[in-house]
């Protein structure tokens, strides 16, 4: 593959995932209008970030051994067209119920895209390459965070979230389109083993079991706090929707930093400590910013700094994941997802209930607890041997 190649893969990957997570995210700053709308608790808004993820616990499952056996394109620009669709119908919902199910039916599209992302570096870069490629694929869908979060708010409080969301998934179908004309990346040869024999190889992995694991504490924490931060930042200083959307913009800004630094760091001293380090420091940082609260300004860069240190687990923590076991790479990966999925339900329900109950200090403790114990699996299970797979020519 030529150094012009390399880039544009980079770029399409970069597209895809900065769409697939604009998606995602593009509710958290609309939930209070949404709320308001249908006549609902701010917590019980916060279901449609559980739909969306949903899907994913299963169809990943399913899924994931298809890609090892025919190949990631077909999965990567149908998931897209799949996800962008029903994002765009998810604007003209006459209800709540409505609003939920095209939400999960979008979600069905997103949960083939990341494992299918992931396998894809994996299968056409070296492992020495992978953190530093993974860093800069992970830095543009950060952008989503950074550019979707304060302009879906904007957006939304200018005219509404039907707006808002509606805009995203135009712009998840174009993606598609471009992933059928331009993509064409390469693949290790194709497993034909069967299904269960792939799960077996991979629920026999001691350190890849304990990969998936310290993953899915390490979403479950992220996507908990991720879900309600504009909530926080209108409910602890009062600000309108559209501002708190501008201020939350410090966790896309953060990890996009972080996202860079990490993957350089863990390609210098390896990925496990970077992912068990910044899981933990980040928790403590969180703990900090949702009990001590401090003035605006403070806690603006509080939030930078800790989602600069989560940040840095991310690259590190999917290119650990790619090398667990080779072999059957896109069905590890699709197992990754659905825990990651089921995190996303969980960190949504959980969260809504803990701030229409105690409040954001006990959603920062909880999100601190979930954080320690990512750490503690990483650290203790999972092992770091790279192995470098030759390359086969694309199929």
């Amino acid at each position: 593959m030529s150094s012009r190649e390399r880039r544009s893969l980079i770029a399409l990957l970069g597209f895809l995932t900065f769409n697939a997570v604009y998606s995602g995210i593009v509710t958290a700053p609309v939930l209070t209008q949404i709320a308001d709308e249908f006549e609902i608790t701010t917590g019980t808004a916060g279901l449609v970030v559980a739909a969306y993820g949903a899907p994913g616990i299963l169809v990943a499952l399913l899924t994931g051994p298809y890609s090892d056996r025919f190949g990631r394109k077909r999965f990567l620009v149908a998931g897209s067209l799949i996800m962008g669709t029903f994002t765009l119908l998810s604007a003209f919902a006459t209800s709540f119920a409505v609003l939920g199910a095209t939400r999960i039916v979008a979600g069905i599209g997103a949960s083939v895209i990341f494992p299918n992302v992931t396998a894809t570096v994996g299968d056409n870069f070296s492992y020495r390459e992978r953190g530093n490629v993974m860093g800069t694929v992970i830095g543009l869908n950060t952008l989503a965070g950074v550019v979707g979060i304060p302009l879906a708010g904007i957006i939304a409080e200018a005219t509404s979230w039907r707006v808002a969301i509606g805009m995203v998934g135009t712009l998840s179908i174009l993606a598609s389109l471009l992933l059928l004309w331009k993509l064409h990346p390469a693949q290790i040869a194709l497993n034909e083993s069967r299904i269960a024999e792939m799960y077996r190889s991979i629920v026999t992995n001691r350190s890849a079991l304990g990969a998936i694991g310290s993953s899915f504490l390490g979403a479950l924490y992220w996507f908990t706090w991720a879900t309600y931060i504009v909530v926080f930042f209108e409910r602890a200083f009062g600000l309108s929707q559209g501002v708190a959307s501008t201020f939350a913009l410090t966790q896309g800004l953060g990890v996009l930093l972080g996202s860079q630094l990490g993957a350089r760091l863990g390609t210098r001293i390896g990925h496990r400590p970077v992912v068990a380090g910044s899981v933990l420091l980040s928790g403590v940082l969180l703990l900090l910013q949702t009990n001590l609260t401090p003035p605006l300004l403070a806690t603006a860069l509080l939030n930078v700094a800790l989602s600069a240190v989560i940040g840095a687990r991310f690259a590190s923590n999917t290119t650990l994941l790619t090398e667990q076991v080779p072999e059957a790479r896109g069905t590890l990966l699709a197992l990754s997802a659905s825990v990651t999925s089921a995190s996303i339900v969980a960190g949504a329900t959980i969260g809504g209930l803990i701030i229409d109950g105690p409040g954001f200090w006990a959603l920062g403790a909880f999100c601190f607890v979930a954080a320690a114990f990512a750490a503690l699996v990483v650290w203790i299970f999972v092992r770091e041997e790279p192995i470098d797979l030759e390359i086969a020519p694309a199929v």
